[in-house]
């Protein structure tokens, strides 16, 4: 007979392990001395070498060379989780590190001060999030037996570009540009769960459990996306727009799992499921999207920064997916095994408003807002675990300032991120435990989580720049 998988909740696992990652959000990092200040809101207004990323057409602004290097930017986050483990627990995952830095070189190309070039480097996405937890317990109603809930989850994920732009100035103030980028791509996931009721006279002895234990990794390397931008920069305004496309050509493409299952429904009864396996990579798809950008003087020493992007909704598609013998024949009759792992994601804009205020030709304040919605999909059936993994939608404030230093840009200053999220669902709730409760998730929404990061943002953006000399009349 075919035999799927016994443990709904390990399935639960397997997708949201696809369909949740903590700080993959789209507008997760940004980039440069100015982008980090002005939360993102520099389509229409980035100056330096990361429009290779924010928009392409603004490379073109007439420099012969430019070479930019941000780092150095500590970031402390903490994602906590409430009544996962029940009514009152708390969970949580704190992390100090930098945020992702950025190099990227631009040039002339053909010896045609229309034509403008530039390579980068950058890292998109970096996130390991762990948590472990343990709560033990008395049964309600029987004195005599003790509960005890063990949780330790660990997800990373990581997200690598490399890419090469041009731009092409068509006028004084108009410029387009395309960037072309290579991706790669990968994901792992270690989930152990336990559940267990023993005797308080012999805790040694299991009278209920279940544990689950599942490994979890698949990579999508070598993808290609691709990037088109117009830059329009009249006198008394600046203009941004682009396009993204999905990633497409994966070069490389692999996913494996391991599982350990083990039920003991009554005392004399164990039922036990593992597997050790590559699995058939099907597809890993991103959105195409569409950036607009609008920057304006409100006063002469007051800007106002403006950048929002849509991302196009992805739907429901298969990932991974597998039919295997986990006893290679060995046992008696057909215990075929399948695994199949869908997801998808939500259309999601984001947006993000700056505030420059010039108090000198060396220094300019900066207020900056931005939001970092959720896209990830809740597929059907499969949600109660993906709050674990996933960091609720952010809104992030930042101030500070800009700071012209030896011909380069430093900038100085702060990003507050907080999100929440709520009405998930429990792993067991202490008031009310059942053996028949071992097995399932706790009808009880009451999870939450709240997301919390502090950015300093104490950059140094090398940029040397030959500027081409005004060919105007004196």
């Amino acid at each position: 007979m075919k035999y799927s998988l016994p443990t709904l909740l390990l399935l639960l696992i397997f997708t949201t392990a696809i369909i949740a990652q903590t700080d993959a959000h789209y507008w997760t990092n940004q980039y440069g001395a100015k982008g980090l200040l002005l939360n993102g809101a520099v389509i229409a207004s980035t100056e330096d070498e990361t429009a290779i990323f924010y928009n392409p057409g603004a490379m073109g602004t007439g420099e012969e060379f430019g070479l930019s290097l941000s780092f150095l930017t500590p970031t402390y986050s903490v994602l906590e989780t409430r009544n996962f483990l029940g009514n009152g627990t708390k969970i949580k995952d704190s992390d100090f590190g930098f945020t992702s830095g950025f190099a990227a070189v631009g040039f002339r190309l053909f010896g045609n001060e229309r034509f403008r070039g530039g390579a980068t480097t950058f890292t998109r996405f970096k996130s390991n999030l762990s948590f472990r937890g343990r709560e033990i317990g008395r049964v309600p109603d029987a004195e005599s037996l003790i509960f005890i809930g063990n949780l330790d989850f660990q997800r990373r994920l990581s997200e690598r570009w490399l890419g090469f732009g041009m731009s092409y100035q068509l006028g004084a103030n108009i410029s387009i540009g395309l960037s072309q980028f290579v991706v790669f791509h990968s994901e792992s996931t270690n989930v152990e769960i336990g559940k267990e009721i023993v005797n308080r006279a012999t805790p040694e002895k299991l009278i209920f459990g279940w544990r689950s234990k599942l490994k979890y990794n698949f990579t999508a390397s070598g993808g290609m996306v691709s990037k088109l931008g117009l830059s329009w920069q009249p006198p008394k305004f600046k203009f941004g727009l682009t396009l993204t496309t999905p990633t497409y050509n994966h070069i490389i493409r692999s996913g494996s799992f391991e599982f350990d299952d083990l039920r003991q429904p009554s005392p004399d009864t164990t039922l036990v499921n593992s597997n050790l396996s590559s699995v058939s990579f099907k597809d890993y798809k991103t959105p195409w999207s569409l950036g607009f950008g609008l920057d304006f003087k409100l006063n002469p020493s007051t800007r106002i920064s403006f950048s929002t992007e849509y991302f196009h909704e992805i739907k429901k598609y298969t990932i991974l997916q597998d039919t295997d013998d986990p006893f290679d024949g060995f046992s008696l009759g057909d215990f075929t095994q399948e695994v199949s792992i869908q997801t998808g994601n939500k259309k999601v804009i984001n947006v993000a408003l700056g505030i420059q205020r010039i108090l000198d030709n060396e220094s300019t304040l900066i207020l900056g807002f931005r939001t970092d919605f959720n896209q990830r999909e809740e597929v059907e059936g499969f949600s109660e675990f993906a709050f674990l993994a996933a960091t609720p939608s952010v809104y992030h404030f930042s101030a500070g300032g800009l700071f012209n230093v030896w011909g380069n840009q430093m900038s100085i200053g702060l990003d507050y991120g907080v999100g929440q999220r709520k009405g998930e669902q429990q792993l067991v709730d202490f008031s009310n435990i059942t053996p028949e409760d071992l097995f399932s998730l706790v009808p009880a929404e009451n999870g939450s989580s709240l997301y919390q990061s502090i950015v300093l943002i104490l950059t140094y953006d090398f940029i040397f720049k030959r500027k081409k000399k005004s060919k105007g009349k004196g």
